[in-house]
């Protein structure tokens, strides 16, 4: 990406704490603008440590700096160029993106805001402990794929839940050193910065990504870390701003640990719209609260197959055989009308891929019921039977690869 000469220029003159005006920062291109409106933000003395943060982030460091070498920062703009300004295409992306869209392909996305949603007591926490532990050792991630993210890489913590202690013993389970888990807090108090409502704390997070650069920054559990309403339009507005600045200053995952209903939702009608994708752990056996299913209800790309784990003291071990679902349907709704449906759609998914809506349509023709449809739909995925392509429109519902040939079993 070349570096527009009025773009240095601007980021010049606030790295040597000279004015730059409101339409002068709107003027700086859409891939520095949040750059520059963060450095136009915090105090000079910090200005050069974030500059730093940012450029060490990109494919070549060494560009920005080069570009402001050869800016007099104390000179009016560069005017020739300004005739010429253009919009950003998704091209400009590749000088600000990480190399890659996910840091776990499929199931973790770099730079966005994700969530992991269980019930209280699942092991969210062990969870995530369990994915630092596997950036810590270079592992291979869950599924098998190859670790992505640089070894002993620290996660940041906003420890909400008030599990500190909880933590630094479970490390040592992990073999993992102390250094292992950082939190947005001084050493002098540890148990500060755990309210993404104080503006310490994001003042910390944003100071923390760019001296360490994590892993992936964890929020245990948002339910903990804010006062605000979860389920209000206007609450979520007002805590996304900052999580997804913060995601995509510092090209880092903002993992959200999420609590369901007893219906199993991640709780706030609203957090949906937060998270870019959502991930749920599920212990369907009541009787093995060890064994989860881990599973995706929300993705921007074609949803993996669900994995089976097993939580040890010494960390989860994953298989492709998860444990089944849970029976997500409420009484009163016949069972033998999703068990119709769901052989309907394999039947029709057996002849290839078929586009949501149709097969809606002719189901409906048959004088039956779209919700039943929809139910067997989601039983089937969360069987790992059938993937959505959310990335098509309409969507396109396909058999997953590798299905078993025999048919679904629904139990009431």
């Amino acid at each position: 990406m070349n570096i527009d000469p009025y773009d240095a220029w601007a980021l010049a003159r606030l790295v040597a704490a000279l004015p730059v005006e409101g339409g002068e920062l709107a003027a700086v291109s859409p891939a520095l603008r949040l750059l520059a409106e963060r450095l136009a933000s915090s105090a000079p003395a910090d200005r050069l440590a974030i500059l730093d943060g940012f450029r060490l982030a990109r494919p070549d460091p060494d560009e920005l700096v080069k570009a402001m070498a050869d800016i007099r920062p104390d000179e009016p703009p560069p005017t020739a160029e300004a005739a010429t300004r253009r919009f950003a295409t998704c091209a400009d992306l590749v000088g600000v993106q990480g190399a890659d869209a996910w840091i776990w392909p499929g199931w973790l996305p770099a730079a966005r805001v994700s969530g992991v949603a269980a019930a209280e007591g699942i092991g969210k926490t062990r969870f995530a402990l369990d994915l630092a532990r596997r950036v810590w050792h270079g592992l291979p991630w869950p599924d098998g794929a190859p670790m992505t993210l640089p070894p002993r890489s620290p996660t940041l913590w906003v420890a909400a839940d008030g599990q500190h202690d909880e933590l630094a013993s479970t490390l040592r389970d992990l073999e993992m050193p102390p250094e292992a888990v950082v939190f947005p807090a001084p050493p002098s108090d540890p148990y500060e910065g755990t309210s993404l409502d104080d503006p310490e704390t994001l003042e910390s997070l944003d100071a923390a990504c760019a001296l360490i650069r994590p892993a992936f920054v964890v929020v245990d559990s948002l339910t903990y870390a804010t006062r605000s309403d979860i389920g209000e339009q206007r609450s979520i507005a007002t805590l996304k701003g900052p999580l997804v600045n913060l995601a995509q200053t510092h090209q880092v995952l903002i993992m959200l640990l999420l609590h369901v209903s007893k219906e199993g939702q991640a709780l706030g009608r609203r957090i949906r719209g937060v998270t870019r994708t959502l991930l749920h752990l599920d212990a369907p056996d009541p009787a093995k609260p060890e064994r989860l299913r881990v599973w995706m209800e929300k993705t921007y790309a074609l949803r993996p197959a669900p994995l089976g784990a097993t939580i040890t003291r010494a960390g989860n071990i994953y298989d492709t055989s998860p444990p089944a679902p849970r029976d997500p349907s409420k009484g009163g709704r016949p069972p033998e009308k999703t068990e119709a449906a769901a052989a309907f759609l394999e039947e029709r998914l057996a002849e290839g891929d078929r586009r949501a809506v149709d097969l809606v349509r002719e189901w409906e023709s048959r004088g039956e019921s779209k919700s039943a449809l929809f139910r067997a739909k989601e039983k089937l995925e969360l069987a790992g039977r059938l993937v959505s392509d959310t990335s098509t429109k309409p969507q396109v519902w396909h058999l997953a690869t590798g299905a078993s040939d025999d048919p679904l079993e629904f139990r009431n």
